[in-house]
């Protein structure tokens, strides 16, 4: 269908998590009062609950819970629900031989995100991800495609939740900015990197996924370059998380491409921008 004035912003494809609108200016403000006690439960909450949900939320997706469980009670030989140092100093002993025992040391306290001494299953899950992660970008390096696909400067933490926030849609943005399309050649990356999604923004990752090969992108000879995210942009993208090897996209194997924009997807786009990022160490992901 022919596109209007009114496609000049667009919000996010339909299926993706929607947005919390800003407050229009005749709404009613909230109290001071509940403003306050927001923020206070807020600063109480602990850090480490958030990335505890993250990660069962993660491996719940990927449909890999019962593997993570099997994987951590091999280790716990105690049944206590948590690793001590000398249980996980066994296990990378079998997983890298090489390591020293400084290095095992160094390793668990990064691990131990909360500093209790012990390795939860959740901080557990975090790092057998962050590896994964790692291993993935290895492995993208060494890819036919990698020519086409450009590193970005990247913000080393970047988060791998499956929402998409305003970070995930700025690191989508700054990435798409240094890609070698005809549109990302002519804009401003000031003006363009900005956080919501515009017509601009889905015209240089149609034009990617077109450059890319993504099947779904030159179906029938049509262009998918038209500013509108449509499903075959989602299937296109889709294509290429998986072919690029994101690790929710290939565990969850050709089924993938068909599931639409959602957890899934936004988890696997997530690992794949952290793969594009320049550098080559990874963080925990969060």
């Amino acid at each position: 269908a022919a596109l209007g004035p009114a496609a000049a912003y667009l919000a996010p494809p339909p299926d993706a998590p929607t947005l919390r609108p800003s407050r229009c200016a005749g709404a009613r403000r909230p109290c001071r009062r509940r403003i306050a006690a927001r923020s206070r439960g807020a600063m109480s909450e602990r850090p480490s609950s958030k990335r505890k949900s993250t990660a069962q939320a993660r491996i719940n997706a990927m449909g890999r819970e019962q593997e993570f469980r099997g994987r951590f009670k091999e280790l716990d030989t105690k049944g206590t629900g948590k690793l001590n140092f000398n249980q996980v100093r066994l296990w990378l002993k079998k997983e890298k031989p090489n390591m020293s025992h400084r290095q095992a040391m160094i390793l668990f306290s990064q691990v131990d995100d909360d500093g209790s001494g012990l390795i939860e299953f959740e901080e557990f899950v975090n790092y057998i991800l962050a590896m994964e992660l790692m291993e993935a970008k290895k492995c993208g390096k060494s890819k036919s495609q990698k020519s086409i696909l450009r590193q970005w400067d990247g913000p080393e933490q970047l988060k791998v939740n499956g929402s998409w926030d305003r970070e995930t849609r700025l690191a989508l943005q700054e990435f798409l900015a240094v890609q070698d399309t005809p549109t990302a050649n002519v804009v401003k990356p000031s003006q363009f990197v900005q956080g919501n999604m515009h017509a601009s923004h889905i015209v240089v990752l149609q034009e990617l996924l077109q450059k890319y090969g993504a099947p779904a992108a030159n179906e029938g000879g049509i262009s998918l370059a038209c500013g509108v995210w449509t499903k075959s942009t989602t299937k296109a993208l889709n294509q290429l998380l998986l072919a690029e090897g994101a690790p929710t996209a290939l565990h969850i194997g050709d089924k993938f491409v068909e599931n639409g924009f959602n957890k899934t997807s936004i988890l696997a786009l997530q690992e794949f921008l952290a793969m594009k990022r320049k550098g080559h160490a990874l963080s925990l992901a969060r």
